[in-house]
């Protein structure tokens, strides 16, 4: 259920070139792993966070949509 409220997803304003989607799907991979490693324990949350901005994530953003998810499903 954690992996639900902690996943990313591509989010593209434009179309990309087929360069961009590669990349695009490599940092999506590193993510899931992460979440993978953060989920079983093997990382930390603080670690999972410090991967998802090496992967371009604005985890201030991130975290704030995962609050809110967490809300609106009455979790916190």
């Amino acid at each position: 259920m954690l992996d639900q409220y902690l996943s990313t997803q591509i989010v593209t304003p434009h179309a990309i070139c087929e360069d961009e989607a590669a990349y695009l799907i490599k940092q999506l991979e590193t993510a899931q792993l992460a979440l993978t490693r953060f989920i079983e324990g093997v990382i930390t949350f603080a670690d999972y966070c410090d991967i998802l901005q090496l992967c371009d994530v604005n985890v201030d953003d991130f975290l704030i949509n995962v609050e809110q998810n967490l809300a609106s499903d009455g979790l916190i």
